[in-house]
């Protein structure tokens, strides 16, 4: 009878076991044994400019401003980047979007450009936008969603790319992509403040407060400091944190965002563009391995 009473034990134990495995499989995406990926953080100043390459697709995520267009520019040209699998424009800031008109004489064949709902006549738009239309693109609006993992999604070879956050309605809103690649995870937030950050950590936040734990988060604003940005932080948990900022420009990163990183809270590994330079992240699934 204890033989039977132990075996039936270790049955449940086993099923247990192979249940778990086949759920942590299922929340995992499915990477080739060829498969790579990076993450190059371009220094383009006071701007944003990122070129995310997976399995021999790219994507740009914003292209500096009109003083940086040719860093970009250079860069797609070293790697012979002319085609993109998706263009991703945080929003319409002439200090992420400055430097695309030129970007888009290079690389002419884009097969997703999304952005935010904001459209503003200004001269960067206009310029950025001509040459978008030269190119046969035109610009989506994605859907997103307040439920976690049901967003407008892209890929990019084995890579997912989840819209999380598109809307226009205040003051630097911006489009806000998730990036999972095997179990690490990217957030590239634009330029968004208070409101975002809490409609953003209002949609991830369980319910017993544990963290959507993410790799590397791109930090709002050129890291500005907000008062929403202690519990936006804390929602996710990075381990790294990239600030994309030029040399003394408008006081950015605010010391306070520099003293809430360096706290006892949070701690990720900082990188910044106007201190480390062009900054590459790798992944093989499982970890992240940064170079400056």
């Amino acid at each position: 009878m204890r033989k039977k009473i132990t075996s039936l034990f270790l049955l449940v134990v086993t099923l247990i076991i192979l249940c778990s495995c086949s759920q942590k499989k299922e929340s995992t995406t499915e990477i080739g044994r060829d498969s790579y990926f990076r993450i190059y953080f371009l220094d383009v100043g006071q701007g944003d400019a990122a070129v995310v390459e997976c399995d021999g697709q790219y994507m740009l995520i914003d292209g500096g401003d009109t003083f940086a267009e040719d860093t970009v520019y250079d860069f797609l040209v070293s790697k012979g980047i002319s085609k993109l699998e998706i263009l991703a424009i945080s929003h319409l800031h002439k200090d992420h979007i400055g430097g695309l008109p030129k970007v888009l004489t290079y690389a002419t064949k884009i097969s997703h450009t999304i952005c935010n709902a904001d459209f503003a006549s200004t001269k960067a738009f206009t310029d950025f936008e001509k040459e978008l239309l030269l190119n046969g693109a035109s610009i989506e609006i994605p859907k997103t969603s307040q439920i976690p993992g049901e967003g407008q999604t892209y890929f990019l070879g084995s890579a997912t790319v989840e819209v999380v956050y598109a809307s226009a309605e205040h003051e630097n809103d911006s489009l806000v992509l998730l990036i999972t690649y095997g179990d690490t995870r990217f957030l590239f937030t634009g330029d968004i403040e208070d409101a975002a950050q809490t409609w953003i950590s209002d949609k991830y936040q369980s319910d017993n407060d544990e963290p959507y734990k993410i790799d590397l988060i791109k930090m709002p604003h050129h890291g500005s400091y907000s008062r929403t940005l202690y519990r936006f932080l804390r929602t996710f948990m990075p381990d790294y944190a990239i600030i994309s900022v030029g040399q003394n420009n408008y006081g950015h990163p605010h010391q306070e965002t520099l003293d809430l990183l360096d706290s006892k809270t949070y701690n990720p590994k900082v990188y910044r563009t106007d201190l480390d330079g062009d900054i590459i992240v790798k992944s093989d699934g499982k970890s992240v391995t940064i170079e400056d």
